[in-house]
């Protein structure tokens, strides 16, 4: 691990000054949403492998992610369970670009990824979000007219903030769908539609497209990059259905229809405050057995930034609540269900509690220390709705039954990181989550203590 940490120190020393990759592309969370042109490419080792010529109106990308995270938990989901351990990652890609990119052009996209996970001795060892060696992360063919496209084949999928559908780079697996893809831009209007299946990740075995799920999804909103019409309109918003369907021993129809809008308000000095705010809601219907479901959640958020004011934080306060079972012996399901949700964004970043049933308060503030430095802290704070339910996790399953407990309170979470980008390429990564339980943990059967996750982690992409 040191040495390997080395290397790499080594290697994001050699690389040249940020001022001379001002005009490059940002590198993604998705990297096949990266573009780069013929343009971006000069003597450097890292701009010779963007965009090179294979033949006329043909052309190759490759890059890359290296990512190394070691791990301290201590009362392991505040249970009297610790462990350190660590966690490797290594993604490439390759992407295949034919045509004109302002016009009509397809190409070809693959990323392989290898994940492992070193000593893990909390319960569930070495998890399928943990490791997979040697699997197929990205591989889809596209053809675009413009700013629209269609997709086929193994591919990420981010809808919205991801509250619902998103993919968790916490996890060092990532999520992965297997179907197809549209997505039609018209201007400040965007329609975004899918039919595919989850990828599920085996340890010993290929990875395959769960045939036991399907998951539908149509969107409506504004294209990436649009401006509201006018003051009063939201700079964003998005209208939304999905739809997934289990055929297990449980048959199982959600369909979850919502919306999100976020407004954006910039002060008049150059100095002023902007502030954003933002609110997203959705309803779940359908049956899951002889149950029919009746769930919902909502959520608002407002943030202010200070513009060219050094040393200002960001600062965002939220609420969020999603709906709980009121009795779970009749025909209605009214617990809500986060589908495939990019759970480490949204939440807490300790990860112990999900959305269901719950009604989560947060403050949250960003302070860009230096250009290439900035720290993170965060509180929330996690009561139940329904007292006849109990506590979730983010994966959807029960972290604690009701166990006819009245206490709401189920705890609090304060979260510390930061994160330090040394260059373009080299980003180092390190905090300390601290979740302190509530009445409800503490009296019902099983009991609750402190739990603390801290980390420390270095990250190369190229």
């Amino acid at each position: 691990m040191l040495r390997a940490g080395r290397a790499l120190c080594v290697l994001a020393v050699s690389v040249a000054p940020a001022a001379l990759y001002a005009q490059r592309p940002d590198y993604k969370n998705l990297r096949f949403d990266e573009l780069w042109k013929r343009t971006d490419r000069t003597s450097h080792w890292d701009d010779k492998i963007k965009a090179i010529p294979i033949a006329p109106g043909v052309s190759l990308t490759i890059g890359g992610q290296a990512r190394w995270r070691e791990e301290f938990a201590h009362a392991f989901n505040l249970s009297a369970t610790s462990a350190t351990y660590g966690q490797s990652r290594l993604l490439v890609n390759a992407d295949l670009q034919m045509g004109d990119t302002r016009r009509v052009h397809g190409r070809v996209f693959v990323e392989l990824r290898d994940a492992q996970s070193y000593h893990r001795t909390l319960p569930g060892g070495t998890r399928a979000g943990d490791a997979d060696r040697s699997d197929i992360q990205n591989l889809f063919a596209d053809i675009s007219y413009e700013k629209s496209w269609v997709r086929v084949g193994r591919q990420e999928i981010v809808m919205g903030r991801e509250r619902l559908i998103g993919v968790p780079d916490w996890t060092n697996t990532r999520r992965g769908f297997e179907g197809v893809r549209a997505l039609f831009v018209r201007g400040a209007l965007a329609i975004d539609a899918f039919d595919a299946r989850p990828v599920v990740v085996r340890l010993s075995a290929p990875n395959i497209g769960d045939t036991t799920t399907r998951v539908r999804a149509f969107s409506l909103g504004s294209a990436v990059g649009a401006k509201a019409a006018l003051r009063a309109l939201p700079a964003t918003w998005q209208a939304y259905w999905y739809e997934q369907v289990t055929s297990t021993s449980t048959p199982t129809r959600r369909l979850t229809s919502g919306a999100r809008a976020a407004w954006a308000f910039t002060a008049a000095a150059k100095t002023g405050p902007s502030v954003s705010i933002e609110t997203e809601a959705a309803v779940q219907r359908g049956a899951t057995g002889a149950r029919a479901l009746h769930a919902w959640f909502w959520t608002a958020e407002w943030q202010t930034q200070w513009r060219r004011v050094r040393g200002m934080p960001t600062i965002a306060v939220g609420l969020e609540e999603a709906s709980g079972d009121r009795n779970a012996s009749d025909t209605r399901l009214e617990t809500f269900n986060t589908l495939y949700a990019a759970a480490h964004a949204h939440g807490g970043y300790a990860d112990v509690f999900g959305r269901a049933n719950e009604r989560e308060v947060h403050i949250i503030t960003t302070w860009d220390v230096t250009k290439k430095a900035s720290v993170r802290g965060a509180w929330h704070r996690y009561n139940r709705l329904q007292l006849a339910d109990g506590v979730y996790t983010k994966q959807n399953t029960v972290l604690r039954a009701a166990s006819g407990s009245q206490d709401r309170h189920v705890g609090d979470e304060i979260d510390l990181s930061t994160t330090i980008n040394v260059s373009r390429h080299l980003r180092l990564t390190g905090g300390q989550f601290l979740v302190e339980p509530g009445a409800f943990l503490r009296n019902t059967p099983g009991g609750a203590v402190q739990e603390r996750l801290s980390y420390l982690g270095t990250t190369f992409t190229f």
